[in-house]
């Protein structure tokens, strides 16, 4: 079988409708196909191939996480080029207010360190909730999902900087 690739599309990439709801199981399927046709370990050694087999895996990796999959999401829907970038005033002083608290936490304060991870957990709890909403909706909101990913990113980066800072 020979596929036809649009390079710049992962979902059409993978023959896929833009979706938050993939089937996990057939982009899967999919993904083992196109190797087996475009992997340099497989076939004879192709630039081509190994560029499609390269974006296979990328594509692969981005539709099988949910923030990369909603970024990839409302970039093939969305009538805008780019994504929205505003949020809450409430949301934004919250995670200042967040962000403070890590930046200044005390490592040897386990009540504080734990106190930050507990809030961390509570709002990716609700992105993730809000995420599952997302994905049962055949046209989510465009602006709304904007600012999911938005969030997410967000409490994403204090994420990681807790985690640099716990790991010390």
């Amino acid at each position: 079988m020979h596929w036809e690739f649009d390079m710049s599309n992962p979902f059409a990439f993978y023959g896929l409708e833009p979706t938050l709801n993939i089937d996990a199981k057939s982009l899967r399927n999919q993904y083992i196909n196109i190797q087996r046709e475009t992997h340099p370990d497989l076939v004879a050694e192709n630039p081509a191939s190994m560029d499609k087999s390269e974006l296979a895996n990328a594509y692969y990796k981005g539709l099988t996480d949910p923030l990369t999959l909603v970024k990839y999401y409302l970039e093939v829907t969305s009538d805008s080029p780019a994504i929205p970038n505003s949020l809450p005033a409430d949301f934004l002083m919250e995670m200042m207010d967040l962000s403070d608290s890590i930046e200044s936490m005390d490592r040897g304060n386990q009540a504080a360190m734990q106190g930050v991870e507990n809030d961390l957990v509570a709002y990716e709890k609700v992105l993730e909730s809000e995420f599952y909403q997302f994905q049962q909706q055949e046209s989510p909101d465009i602006v709304r999902l904007g600012e999911w990913y938005q969030k997410s990113k967000y409490i994403g980066r204090l994420r990681k900087n807790f985690d640099g800072i716990v790991e010390i």
